[in-house]
């Protein structure tokens, strides 16, 4: 599949989902780690061993509606689609993903089991909350292995939010306040 902004209608239909991707990913992982720094062994157990076996993700981002999710939310996907070319019409001519505005991300609680870690978030742009079709906002901070989706983080934050133990334990921490984090909202390809 090659990709060219000669034809942004055909562009757009490629686009396999939109995020508010974070932009400074070391001061978000930084902050993470400070979350853990002073919690006890078995609070911190799962995030060791992310951090021991490289499991922590390198970048971050909040998925605000995935390409599955279109039929369902129709107006949010087109208003990011309709974005996404404005925005490809005033960018340079290289670029195939220019960001699509500012937004940031405001951290609610770490929650984990022992296949994956996810930060739940509310997010926002300069006008309030960005629209946002994924019922549990977040970023995956890291998997177990990998076997496990990022994705997964979704049925995660479902079963917390529902108190559903029933595929193990789930567990929880308040994240430090005060904390907000900006990025950018981005179109992503499938890749």
């Amino acid at each position: 599949m090659s990709l060219s902004k000669e034809d942004p209608e055909n562009l757009a239909d490629q686009l396999v989902y939109f995020s508010l991707r974070l932009s400074s990913p070391a001061a978000f992982a930084s902050v993470v780690d400070e979350a853990f720094a002073h919690a006890d062994p078995d609070e911190a157990q799962f995030y060791q061993y992310l951090k021991q076996n490289n499991r922590i993700q390198s970048e971050f981002h909040v998925t605000l509606i995935h390409v599955n999710d279109r039929t369902a939310n129709p107006g949010i996907w087109e208003k990011y689609k309709a974005d996404y070319k404005e925005a490809l019409s005033r960018a340079g001519s290289g670029d195939l993903t220019p960001s699509l505005g500012a937004g940031e991300v405001l951290p609610d609680h770490l929650v984990w089991d022992q296949r994956i870690m996810a930060l739940a978030v509310k997010v926002n742009g300069k006008d309030g909350p960005l629209p946002c079709a994924n019922a549990n906002p977040h970023a995956t901070i890291g998997t177990a292995d990998d076997s496990i989706k990022a994705f997964e983080s979704n049925d995660l934050l479902k079963r917390w939010r529902e108190g559903d133990q029933s595929k193990g334990s789930i567990r929880s921490k308040a994240f430090p306040g005060g904390y907000t984090f900006g990025g950018s909202v981005q179109a992503n390809f499938a890749g």
